[in-house]
């Protein structure tokens, strides 16, 4: 059986519409994604609107939130990792990276905001698709400036590790944004546990963020490859890459599989 899977951090959905147009023509199995967001969080025009809602408006797919953190006094905003797919979810499960809290909004806050240590999940959807049953997971790695290993990050890839070995031979497609490159310990820690399926031939990814939208861009032209497919032994990688669209400052990564 094929599947097609997206994975792309929404960069709290500056480009909604564009993406949603991207996804719908695109027409992937199961979508991983990150900085889902509502009200004050995200970075579109209208601060009013959830994300969620919206992308499930426009998608119509079956879907699930992992909601991150909420932002005090106002629980409208938020930030979070989702699952949506063509087949059915039949079971979900946030595995806690770092304790949901509620945090200060960005308005309050005139140094940068801390995320290094912001709370982070990662959400894991149970779906059947065409007789088939898989896990398709959703995490978003802790961010610092320069792309290293930290111990937080190292202690948060652990548990992703862990939970993966957790799963009892089941076939398992991870998507992320792990904010660090293939060559860190933490993606190392990934990697004995899963098969990078973004590092794999055919692939030929350099680079995950936007080469003219990333603020990262000028600091770093020839880019950052911090967002990945990981999967079980059970795929075969039929095609995979990562087209420079603009429909976030990430670029999704979309790959077709065999199972």
């Amino acid at each position: 059986m094929t599947i097609k899977i997206i994975q792309v951090n929404i960069w709290k959905g500056k480009f909604l519409e564009k993406l949603i147009e991207f996804l719908k023509h695109e027409d992937p199995d199961i979508i991983t994604m990150q900085e889902v967001s509502g009200g004050g969080e995200n970075f579109h025009e209208n601060k009013s609107i959830d994300l969620f809602v919206e992308l499930n408006r426009g998608l119509g797919l079956d879907s699930r939130l992992g909601i991150m953190l909420r932002n005090q006094g106002d629980a409208a905003a938020y930030m979070g990792n989702a699952v949506f797919t063509k087949g059915k979810i039949i079971a979900d499960e946030i595995v806690r990276l770092k304790p949901f809290a509620e945090v200060p909004p960005p308005h309050l806050i005139v140094r940068e905001r801390d995320w290094p240590h912001f709370p982070t999940n990662g959400l894991d959807c149970t779906i059947e698709i065409r007789g088939t049953k898989l896990h398709a997971l959703a995490t978003h790695g802790a961010w610092t400036r320069e792309p290293i290993d930290t111990p937080e990050k190292l202690r948060q890839a652990s548990i992703v590790a862990e939970h993966l070995k957790k799963l009892n031979d089941e076939p398992f497609l991870l998507g992320g944004d792990f904010n660090v490159p293939r060559e860190t310990k933490t993606i190392q820690l990934i990697e004995a546990v899963a098969r990078n399926l973004s590092a794999e031939p055919p692939s030929q990814i350099t680079r995950s963020l936007h080469p003219t939208i990333h603020k990262i861009a000028k600091e770093k032209p020839e880019g950052l490859f911090v967002d990945f497919i990981f999967g079980s032994k059970h795929f075969t990688v039929k095609s995979i890459d990562a087209p420079v669209v603009e429909v976030s400052a990430h670029l999704p990564i979309r790959a077709t599989l065999e199972i």
